[in-house]
Formats: structure tokens, sequence, C-alpha cells
């Protein structure tokens, strides 16, 4: 990091031009005392100072303001203060409220910095993000990550150890397997997938770092991920025959009647697998056949369904104030969908059908019949046209099957023939 030394006043701070790399203009006045310049322009009063006196005395560097909202003579009699203690051997900050922002602090530290202050908040939106992907995501980091940068400097970190992060997942070197609870094991798996969406999450904790101008540069910037699979799987008719078959067969089982119209409401609604198995009777409008549920991926939504579907839920006992798919025991809603959809799909031959398939499968029926990308959007819950998008390619072969159709009866009532 570049140095300079100068008397700092506010047209001398105010003069101080960004470079590609951060640096500081060192006060003449004040040791310790100075500016510091980021490549992006922003301007921080930083003050770099010892706890005690000696070669042994710990060296912290704190920020004590942007220079747009401090003058230079405030800052420097902060700093002044603050050094006054340091001298004593009192820290002038309590070690919660400590900001070193040299870039010598560890991952693990700025990791925890993340949890605490940023994890929770949509970098691209600003929307309070729900908890349990936030666990999610620090879950990863904790098991992928951690382990290999964990005890590294932040500043030390570079493009080639992030791409040793992302080969190590790759390779499965960083998979785990850890007992949950009695009958519980949690299994965490390595590939090419989970490193590009471990990467994905690493990249917003150095977002982080460098908005609080911890680092000049985020190291994720460049590393090579492996290209995006099409995973959307959607159900042909005669695939639909035949798990609607296999369902029929499982409703009579008693520890499966909740799974099989779960999975039958998910087919006919195209929702998300947690806002059928987690919905509430009080989200359900009878009235009008509206879902109006009120914690989804994207927040509040309202959904027209069915009367076939509105007729399912009516059909529903009301065994819980609460749940409309309650569990065997506890407050909680329904758990065991996944062991018997596993069981269901491959009964009927359907092994690499995902249930979030049904999803995809539901918009691929949609636009098969004409249903326009907002219409298919506005069903399936999405906020953002772009989210619909992928769907394009299905109502395209909807239009040019229609217009195909369109074009033959044209052609045979005016008697348009080419041979």
């Amino acid at each position: 990091m570049t140095e300079v030394s100068l008397k700092l006043t506010k047209r001398s701070a105010e003069s101080l031009l960004p470079k590609p790399s951060k640096y500081v203009a060192w006060d003449s006045e004040v040791s310790g005392f100075g500016v510091r310049v980021m490549p992006s322009g922003s301007k921080s009063y930083i003050l770099k100072y010892r706890i005690g006196r000696g070669r042994a005395a710990k060296t912290r560097t704190i920020t004590l303001g942007k220079l747009i909202a401090c003058t230079p003579e405030a800052a420097r009699r902060m700093a002044r203060d603050y050094k006054a203690e340091a001298r004593l051997g009192q820290d002038p900050f309590k070690a919660e409220e400590q900001s070193v922002e040299d870039g010598t602090q560890t991952f693990a530290e700025l990791f925890e910095a993340w949890q605490n202050k940023a994890a929770h908040i949509s970098r691209r939106t600003g929307a309070l993000r729900k908890s349990a992907n936030v666990k999610l995501d620090v879950d990863r980091l904790t098991i992928h990550v951690l382990p290999l940068l964990g005890n590294k400097p932040i500043n030390q970190i570079k493009l080639a150890d992030i791409a040793n992060v992302r080969d190590q997942i790759t390779s499965g070197a960083t998979k785990t397997q850890k007992k949950t609870k009695p009958r519980g094991v949690r299994r965490a798996s390595g590939g090419a997938g989970t490193a590009k969406r471990t990467i994905g999450i690493l990249s917003s904790v150095f977002a982080y770092a460098v908005e609080h101008e911890l680092l000049d540069r985020n190291p994720c910037k460049g590393v090579r991920l492996a290209p995006s699979k099409n995973n959307e799987r959607f159900l042909t008719e005669a695939e639909a025959g035949r798990l609607g078959q296999v369902l029929k067969k499982w409703e009579g089982r008693e520890n499966a009647k909740q799974a099989v119209t779960i999975i039958r409401l998910l087919s006919l609604t195209g929702a998300r697998r947690s806002e059928i198995s987690e919905l509430k009777w009080s989200e359900i409008d009878f009235d009008q056949g509206f879902l109006r549920l009120g914690d989804t991926k994207t927040g509040m939504s309202i959904r027209p369904i069915s009367k076939l579907a509105l007729d399912l839920l009516d059909l529903q006992p009301r065994e819980h104030p609460k749940w409309v798919f309650p569990a065997s025991t506890g407050p909680a809603a329904y758990q065991g969908l996944g062991k018997i959809w596993r069981q269901i799909r491959c009964e009927a031959g359907l092994e690499d059908v995902r249930m979030h398939d049904l999803r995809h499968s539901f918009a691929s029926f949609g636009a098969a019949k004409g249903l326009s990308l907002p219409m298919i959007g506005a069903l399936l819950g999405h906020k953002s046209f772009a989210t619909t998008q992928r769907y394009a390619h299905l109502t395209n072969s909807a239009a040019q099957k229609a217009a195909e159709e369109i074009g033959r009866v044209v052609g045979d009532a005016m008697d348009i023939s080419l041979r």
C-alpha cells in the first residue's frame, strides 16, 4: 500500500486523487493519523496506534470516519485522544467494536463479521433473507472454506487461493458426514455444482470486505467456474401419467397420505416444495381460489390455483389449527416428504426427476397450452420477468406449433400447395 505524508487540511485531503491501489496520506502533525484513499475514490480518516509501549505493544488500525462526514481538525483531535488512551495500555475500542482495517485480519474474523452484519441482507435487492437460506450459506462456507482459509490474513488471499478452494471442493476433498441427531446424518458432498455455489457465497463475503474498505479487490473476481448445467427436467404427459398411477397406489398407505397429497399439489400448482409442505390454513382463500403466501423465496405472494387443487386442500383433515400438513409429533409442519418421494419416483421409473422438476413441468404444460411468459410467471410467483425467461423456449415451441396448425388450416382453405 503506497504511503505519502503531508499536512492534512480540508483542501489537501479533498485534493487527494484515487490510484489503481489504495494508499494512505499520513498527517505530518500527528503520527499514525491519515487519510486512506480507495481506488473507488472513497476516503476515510484512519488511525494506526500501539496499545502500551515497547516492541511487544500490539498495533491496531481503525477508521475514524468518512472524509465527507468529518473535518480534519475533528478527526485529528479524536486521533490524539485515542493515542493518549492507548499509551496507557487501554484500547480505545472494545474487542467487539474493533475494526481492523489494514487487511491483516484473518478470513475467520471476516467471516464472523459478515455473518453478524451482512449475511441476512440480500446484496441484490437489499431485502431481508430467509434464515434457512442464510444458514445454508453459512454451513457451506464453514464446511468447505473455513478449514482452507480460516487462519489466512485476508490481504494475503489471492486468486490462486480461491482456485484451490474451488478445486478442493470439486474433487470432493472437503466433503463431510456429521451425525445430527439419534437417527439423522448430515452429508455435505463436493462436486462442481457445490464449488460454484460456494464460491458465489464466498465472493459475497469478500464483496463485504471491499465495501467496508478492508480490501482493495475481491479475490474471487476472475476465478473460473464450471459452466451452468441445464438441470431443468420436464415431465411428458406419459411420465405424468405414470407418476399419477403410482400416487394412486400409495394414497392408501397411512404413512404416505400427506406426502401423496403434497406431491399432487406441487404438480397442480407449480409451487415450491416448502410453499406446500409448510402451507398454513390462513394462507388458503377458498372463496376466491387463491393461495396468499406470506413467506416465500420472493416475499409475500398471491397465487391463483385450480378448482382441483382447491378441492384437494378442502378434503385435507383439519388436524392442526395452523398447518395444513402437520408433523405426526410436535408443533412443526410435515417432515417426511423427501424419503417417500424418492421411493415413488423410482417406482414410476423417474429416478432422475427432482421434486423441483414438478414446478418446471407445470410451466411446461402451461406453455404447451399457449400461456404467455408473464402469465406463467404470475402462476409460479416470480417477481422478476428475467426468472420466467428461462421458459421462453417452451412458449416459442407452443407458438411454432400453433403457427403450423393455423398455416395448415389456411393452406387447406385456400388450396395452397407447393407440390
